[in-house]
């Protein structure tokens, strides 16, 4: 029971941290963001949850941006412009 609620907590963080930034970040983003809070939370992790999530509906993929796949937890229809210069994902 307690290795469920653990798997909740880390879904439930990941979630959280896509639906309360603007920054349209990557797995990577998302994993740096948590891994000092949630300690035992591997990248693999946060991959196999966003793929859920996407699968789901409940975040959308911006599109790869330099070979990396980036993330909005914003599933409210709306525009999304890639700077050629920096790679800024932004709306």
């Amino acid at each position: 029971m307690e290795a469920t609620a653990k798997h909740f907590r880390k879904r439930d963080a990941i979630l959280n941290c896509l639906r309360n930034t603007d920054v349209h970040p990557s797995a990577e983003w998302v994993y740096e963001q948590l891994k000092a809070e949630h300690s035992d939370i591997s990248l693999a992790t946060v991959y196999r949850n966003l793929a859920r999530f996407k699968e789901r509906g409940e975040i959308i993929s911006v599109g790869t941006v330099n070979g990396i796949e980036r993330f909005d937890g914003n599933t409210n229809p709306h525009v999304h412009f890639i700077c050629t210069n920096c790679s800024i994902v932004t709306f």
